[in-house]
């Protein structure tokens, strides 16, 4: 079987955080609890960037020789772009977050997509937060959580029965299609 090397709480600290028993899903998700950065280092940089633009472009030097009016479009150019690094270093950090967490999410649940975990479309485990919220507030240590998730996996799949053959089905078609492609390769 595969080596794991992440706690399930630490995979669903990193992703979700919870206060007072409330489960909500992190718009930047924090690497720290798999041995990577901070999300709040991540969240100071964006809160920095824009003053260090305005520092660069509106000291004396710098203003003197572009004038206000170049000095307040080269400001918003910087803005713009800022928002694009924003944005990008969000999505890599939320990628790599997943990227390392799934490794160790298929340990503990083999059958359980972690990507529909996390998505906010119509997926089998859209009550995923809700059975998490419940264990929460019965504070179960790492064991009973993962025995508890099995449970409600299950249920989850029972109550979507619908939607576990539709993926099912979606699975065996690209595996059929990929085997189809590979074949006449050779």
């Amino acid at each position: 079987m595969q080596e794991h090397t992440h706690t399930l709480t630490s995979i669903l600290n990193s992703i979700f955080t919870h206060k007072d028993n409330q489960v909500k899903k992190r718009l930047i998700y924090n690497k720290s609890f798999l041995g990577g950065i901070h999300s709040r280092w991540i969240k100071l940089l964006f809160a920095v960037l824009p003053f260090a633009m305005y520092g660069a472009i509106f000291n004396p030097t710098s203003f003197e020789a572009l004038g206000i009016a170049q000095a307040i479009v080269f400001y918003i150019i910087l803005l713009v772009m800022a928002m694009q690094i924003v944005i990008g270093i969000s999505y890599f950090n939320n990628r790599n977050v997943i990227k390392s967490a799934i490794k160790s999410w298929e340990y503990y649940f083999p059958s359980v997509d972690f990507k529909m975990i996390l998505s906010s479309g119509v997926t089998p485990y859209v009550d995923f937060k809700k059975y998490y919220e419940e264990a929460l507030k019965e504070s179960l240590d790492e064991d009973a959580l993962h025995k508890r998730l099995i449970e409600n996996f299950r249920q989850m799949e029972k109550e979507n029965p619908v939607l576990i053959e539709a993926i099912q089905r979606e699975k065996k078609k690209q595996e059929e299609k990929n085997n189809d492609t590979n074949n006449t390769k050779k």
